[in-house]
């Protein structure tokens, strides 16, 4: 027998019966099928075995993964589903090498939300399979907990998966011998929806045998961190079709939320009234906002990014203002800022970011001075230089004085290496786990490294890189801002500003030895072998283009100035304010 969906919003959907439907809370037993049996995550502790099929539904890949590692065994079975209600693309699982044969997966829309169905050969524990669809449910790079484990008491996990998330009745079990993975921390808080947490301990932890010390208790951990690989500026748009409206008391943030607003102007807020857990995520969305009063709960730079009063009928300045209140939100309310702060105050090391290796090759030694200042400018990024002269030799004491505080390797290679080579040369020097190749006579604004790295982590792609959005034509003196969309996955980004994983420059056999085209070639190669290249916001980063003659590609100016393809125009040199450009660099 199996349970009829049809008239539900996942009609079509067959289960065998009995089929165990889990919720969030007691508020989803409504959407559960007649003949079904419904439960809560906190019920999952005492609902028993002998399931044929189990389905969980939950809002979206957010809470997806928030909440993954508090799901109880629930035995094994031969079905297993998701429904996330307010997710908009269906997830799809590769299954684990240590797993029974997969008979079938269906992924597809649901009258709301997504639906993902894998049936199985044998039966198989269900948290098993729905734990990995939460590990599974955001692609890329550096998805751990950065090596700060963090147990909870009296609450629910925070945002993003650490499916190892211990929940605990006192923060004294945290303590326990028998723990062999200790927390370093221990974060206590609002009551859980598991009678497992019930009760809150803060005083009185015992040294852990493993660890040497007692775990920190944090009963103020603060405001909740977004989970910044699913709330991010992906899906941004230039244009929009509603005009600005006000924030509605019950705004949602979830991914089917947040894809309406899209459409949207901008958001009217008042910080004082406000729901700051809503801010924050429409802030690491992109969402414009136009913000009135003060929300002491935010850190100072969303604070004061808050504070501007954009026009937003100019497209321009919206797409500024989004930039600058999404940087400032992720860099300070995002999973990895809420975990490093946990992580300084227990004393514990915390690896927020990967270590950048910033490879820059120069045939022209009058632009060295210049591209080193495009570099010191640079805020809230680390890296280390690696500059390699095409024909000529650096003084190593004038580039370390312009980047104080920084490491700096520096690779001479003669007038007839091919450019190609020369770039491979300073790829095998660097030491750094992401390559980043800029260009010598480019402007970068003081935040170009940071916002690769932040699309980095949101996006997970394996190349990030900004468009040659805004480009200077020298021989005709003006600026031209084409219309590239952004904050997509997309095939290219702008030679000068590809940020690439170290293993996966290797996986394609470095840089080509070849005079041109170099960028192209490896963002080919990286595509071929089936690397993923996201393309963020280009307002940070102007593409200079000199008469011909100068540059490895060579290309008319009028190229960059085709019908279709230009924004706007400007006399002069007009960088978006993003650049901010040192009056020493103007051309």
């Amino acid at each position: 027998m199996s349970v009829s969906f049809s008239g539900h919003p996942l009609d079509g959907f067959t289960s065998p019966e009995p089929l165990l439907v889990i919720g969030d809370d007691a508020s989803a037993a409504d959407l559960a099928p007649a003949g079904a049996t419904f439960t809560t995550m906190a019920g999952t502790t005492d609902i028993g075995r002998g399931w044929k099929s189990v389905l969980w539904m939950t809002a979206d890949r957010a809470s997806l993964r928030r909440l993954a590692s508090t799901i109880s065994r629930v035995g094994q079975t031969r079905v297993v589903a998701l429904w996330l209600t307010d997710a908009t693309e269906p997830l799809v699982l590769v299954p684990r090498p240590e797993w029974p044969p997969l008979t079938s997966l269906m992924a597809r829309e649901a009258g709301r939300g997504v639906l993902t169905v894998l049936r199985f050969a044998q039966p198989i524990g269900a948290h098993v399979v729905l734990t990995e669809l939460a590990r599974q449910a955001v692609p890329g790079v550096d998805t751990g907990h950065g090596g700060v484990v963090v147990a909870y008491v009296g609450r629910e996990p925070a945002a993003g998966l650490d499916v190892r998330a211990q929940l605990y009745g006192a923060a004294a079990e945290a303590a326990d011998e028998e723990v062999v993975v200790p927390a370093d921390v221990v974060v206590t808080g609002f009551e859980a929806r598991s009678a497992r947490t019930s009760t809150t301990e803060t005083t009185g932890v015992p040294v852990h045998p493993v660890i040497d010390r007692a775990p920190t208790v944090v009963t103020d951990p603060g405001l909740e961190p977004v989970d910044e690989m699913v709330v991010n500026p992906r899906g941004w748009r230039k244009e929009w079709t509603e005009p600005v409206r006000d924030l509605a008391p019950d705004q949602q943030v979830t991914e089917a939320a947040i894809h309406a607003l899209r459409d949207v102007q901008g958001l009217r807020v008042d910080l004082a009234t406000a729901d700051p857990g809503t801010v924050v995520h429409l802030a690491a969305a992109g969402v414009p906002l136009l913000a009135t009063g003060t929300q002491p709960a935010f850190g100072e730079s969303l604070q004061q990014a808050l504070r501007e009063q954009p026009d937003l009928d100019d497209a321009l300045a919206r797409e500024e203002h989004s930039v600058t209140v999404r940087r400032a939100a992720l860099l300070e309310h995002s999973t990895v800022a809420w975990r490093a702060r946990l992580a300084a105050r227990a004393g514990v090391r915390h690896v927020a970011r990967p270590q950048v290796s910033v490879l820059l090759t120069t045939m022209r030694p009058h632009q060295l001075d210049f591209a080193l200042r495009q570099l010191a400018r640079q805020r809230d990024a680390d890296f280390e230089l690696v500059l390699a002269t095409h024909g000529w030799e650096a003084d190593e004491a004038q580039v370390r004085a312009a980047l104080p505080g920084r490491d700096v390797v520096l690779v001479p290679r003669s007038e007839d290496t091919f450019f190609g080579d020369v770039l491979n040369d300073a790829y095998e020097a660097a030491s750094g786990d992401v390559l980043l190749k800029v260009d010598d006579d480019d402007w970068y604004g003081p935040h170009a490294v940071v916002d690769l790295l932040l699309a980095r982590r949101f996006s997970g792609a394996d190349v990030v890189g900004m468009p040659s959005e805004f480009v200077y034509l020298a021989e005709l003196g003006i600026t031209t801002r084409r219309n590239h969309p952004t904050e997509i996955f997309n095939r290219f980004v702008a030679g000068g500003t590809i940020m690439a994983d170290r293993d996966v420059v290797r996986s394609v056999g470095g840089f080509r030895p070849v005079r041109r085209f170099v960028d192209a070639q490896l963002l080919s190669g990286i595509e071929a072998a089936g690397g993923r290249i996201y393309r963020t916001h280009g307002l940070g980063y102007v593409l200079r283009r000199l008469a011909s003659g100068h540059h490895t590609w060579q290309v008319e100016a009028d190229s960059f100035r085709k019908e279709g393809i230009v924004d706007r125009e400007w006399d002069g040199f007009r960088p978006s304010r993003e650049l901010e450009v040192d009056e020493r660099d103007l051309p």
